[in-house]
């Protein structure tokens, strides 16, 4: 070494190593959780905007503690520190899991801005769309829970050196990821084929409203399966 002060990885991130990138998936977590409890409240019998535009605020709140945190990760990383992974793939992985609480919150935005089934709203939705969306929102929230149990085990993983146990007791979830995140696109695929069936009812403005909330819906398993990705990769090239 030339002199040149080097801080540790642990200086950067704080004991244990990595505590932040766990810290950050977590409020990925609670965002997604809030969005499946604001598709519950949007999509009930009786549908409860109040509800839904408070877990919108939390999900902002969580938003703003996740880029604080995502700041604080890439300020960290510079020529002077040493971390056993590759810089560059670090911020894609963190960027990919930044998109998951990003999207909660875009998607509860999008949620509001048309109301069904509530005093001087829209006509109520049938039991078929909202179930869908019901059990679109749960096999969602499920992916992430996979996905931010993988990050958990990233600790273990750099503390041990990346043995070979370790790897594969990591990387097992992997697949797991990537499964639930096919049943999340044939989730899609159904609810679509629902709206557009009752597009006559729905008409051009409703189509587009679900079929957006859909996509956005889905884009959070897709954000944590491109994240598991990314991290294997990242180890991997290590």
């Amino acid at each position: 070494m030339t002199g040149k002060y080097v801080r540790s990885v642990i200086e950067v991130f704080g004991r244990p190593p990595f505590l932040p990138l766990e810290e950050h998936s977590k409020k990925a977590l609670l965002a997604t959780e809030k969005l499946n409890a604001a598709l519950k409240a949007y999509f009930a019998k009786e549908p409860s905007l109040e509800v839904v535009e408070r877990l919108g605020a939390e999900i902002n709140g969580l938003e703003q503690e996740a880029d604080y945190i995502k700041q604080q990760i890439r300020t960290g990383l510079s020529s002077s520190v040493k971390i056993p992974l590759d810089p560059k793939l670090l911020l894609d992985f963190l960027t990919e899991q930044d998109c998951i609480v990003n999207g909660a919150r875009n998607a509860v935005y999008w949620m509001k801005l048309r109301e069904y089934g509530t005093p001087g709203g829209l006509p109520p939705l049938s039991l078929e769309i909202r179930k869908g969306f019901l059990k679109l929102g749960a096999k969602v929230s499920k992916s992430i829970e996979t996905y931010h149990s993988l990050i958990k085990k990233l600790y273990r993983l750099v503390a041990t050196s990346f043995s070979k146990p370790q790897l594969k007791a990591t990387f097992a979830l992997v697949p797991e990821v990537y499964r639930l995140e096919q049943e999340v696109d044939i989730l899609e695929s159904k609810l679509m084929k629902l709206i557009f069936k009752e597009e006559q009812n729905l008409h051009g403005a409703g189509v587009k409203h679900l079929t957006e909330l859909v996509e956005l819906i889905g884009e959070l398993a897709d954000r944590a399966s491109k994240a598991a990705d990314t991290l294997q990769t990242m180890v991997i090239r290590r």
